[in-house]
Parts: C-alpha cells; structure tokens; sequence
C-alpha cells in the first residue's frame, strides 16, 4: 500500500550555542494538505524551513521526502525533486518583468540556461510553463510590469507564482501574507485555496484567520518544540495552545 506521507521529519534537532531552535522535531505531511506551522517570534518556524529546504543542515534527526531521505542532500537537488519554498522577504529581480521573473525560475528548475543571450521568456518552449505560472498567481494581466513597480501584494504573489512555476510537489510558504493589506491578503488566500489538493503546502504564517480558513492541520511550535498538531478546530480547542501561544490562559 502506497503512504500517504509526502514528507517526514525525525527527531530534527538544531542548536545556536546553548540556545535550541528546533528540539527533537517529529512532523509529517500529506500529499495534497495544506499543513500550517505557528507559534511566536521565535519559535524556530524558520529555521526548521531553512532545513527542510536545505540550506542549514541540522545537528541530528532525519528528514525524508517522498521516500528519499534528503537530510543531507544540497538545497538544489532538494529543489529538483520538488521542493520548493519562497521567503519572508521578498526575492524577486525588481527590474525584470513579471513575466520574465516567472521565465528565469522555470529555466533554472530546467538545469541549463538554453540560450543564454535570449530572453528567457522569448524561448517558445517556456511560454506554456509561464503563462499558466502567471495565470495561477493572479498576474497574467500584469505580466509585462517591470517586479520594482507592483504592490508589495502583487510582489508576493509574484514568488509565489515562481514557486508555482516548478510544479513543486511541496511548497513551503514562509510568512507569504507579511506586510500585505487586507485586500492583498485576501488575493493571497485566494491563490493558496486555488492550489490545494494538487500542490502539498507547508504555510508559515501569523495571519490565523488565514490560517485557520485554509489549513487541513495545525502545528504549533513554542521555544523549538511543538506542543501540538491537530486539525484546525483541535487546535483551537487545546489548553496548551490556547495558554502558550493563542494567549488564553486558566481563568
């Protein structure tokens, strides 16, 4: 019988001096799911990202994808088996178009650069790839827009839709909707609703309404260590989360 299972995580374990990001981390998610990760500043959300991604390497514990054990593996070849991730920060080429944004992502996924003195978006055999990359993250219209002059929302849907663009089996959303207005947000959410069940998403995020409207299930991290995962109503249920991160304490 065939797991169900896209990526799991054992015992992962990271330290910075005395202070331990990620304590003895066990997660696990579905193909399909939209699996959410919070808890406050701090917390170690990131930096359990940048090991799932590949660019830190943890102290100790596994890390398997689609039933390869990647913990050791580059961030690149992480990449080419499907993972995907986008930042806190916006990365994006500021005085490139949209749309060759879009290009550059998918000719690198690719592993060569075709021809290297034409622009990416002009090679015949990307132009599928992107137009439906563009489409998915709500910028076809605005494709010919140079990345400097979008909204900062738009800017976020932009690497998302790069994200997209290399069909990634995981993608891990690293505080997507950060800084956006509510409209923004509600576009973002949107897009997000509009891949689940075909793409498996890893959502950090301090947005709970949006996180609790898309997510399938819920880890909470407090200190490096998750004190709960659960769907999205047990997790507003639960006492521990509600005292150590939602600010409910006993009355």
């Amino acid at each position: 019988m065939m797991s169900n299972t896209l990526l799991k995580v054992r015992q992962l374990q990271k330290s910075f001096g005395a202070v331990e990001a990620c304590c003895n981390i066990n997660l696990e998610i579905n193909k399909g799911e939209i699996h959410a990760l919070i808890g406050p500043n701090g917390a170690g959300k990131t930096t359990l990202i940048q090991q799932l991604a590949g660019q830190m390497l943890p102290d100790s514990g596994s890390i398997e994808f689609d039933g390869q054990d990647i913990t050791r593996l580059p961030a690149h070849k992480r990449a080419l088996l499907g993972l995907a991730r986008s930042f806190q920060i916006t990365s994006i080429f500021g005085q490139m178009s949209a749309e060759e944004n879009i290009a550059l992502a998918v000719q690198a996924h690719m592993g060569h650069s075709f021809r290297f003195w034409r622009p990416a978006n002009k090679n015949k055999k990307l132009q599928p790839t992107i137009e439906t990359a563009l489409e998915k993250c709500g910028l076809l219209e605005r494709r010919h827009i140079v990345a400097d002059n979008l909204s900062h929302g738009e800017k976020r849907q932009l690497e998302a839709g790069m994200a997209l663009a290399v069909t990634p089996k995981l993608l891990m959303l690293d505080e997507p909707m950060a800084g956006m207005g509510p409209g923004s947000a509600v576009k973002m959410t949107e897009l997000i609703q509009s891949i689940k069940g075909n793409t498996s998403i890893l959502l950090v995020e301090h947005d709970m309404h949006a996180v609790f409207n898309l997510a399938d299930r819920i880890t909470v991290l407090v200190y490096g260590k998750p004190i709960a995962t659960g769907t999205p109503e047990e997790i507003s249920h639960n006492q521990d989360v509600r005292s150590a991160y939602l600010g409910e304490g006993d009355n």
